[in-house]
């Protein structure tokens, strides 16, 4: 039996806080959000825009598990975020808060 290694990395936790809601979403179709195939935590999606659905919980690598859990309520660490929320995607979300 051969064993391999690979390595996981958890990204950013932007939560502030241990209370929030959250959904699972199919990230198949986000390839445009992805550097090397990963979309970073705290990336808006499905865009920064007023179609703004939830900010990513955890990296999702494309290649492995498209995938992804998308915070639509609670606090989340303005500072940990890879690119800031536009105005409309800040309208869009009103039970995300970010501080």
């Amino acid at each position: 039996m051969r064993y391999t290694r690979q390595s996981i990395t958890t990204g950013a936790m932007i939560l502030a806080n241990d209370h929030y809601t959250a959904k699972s979403y199919d990230c198949t179709w986000l390839s445009s959000l992805a550097t090397d195939g990963i979309i970073p935590a705290g990336t808006i999606i499905p865009s920064n825009d007023s179609s703004a659905m939830g900010v990513l919980l955890s990296d999702v690598r494309l290649s492995e598990n498209p995938n992804g859990t998308i915070v639509t309520h609670g606090f989340i660490h303005f500072d940990k975020l890879p690119t800031a929320p536009s105005e409309d995607a800040r309208s869009a979300l009103p039970m995300v808060q970010f501080i």
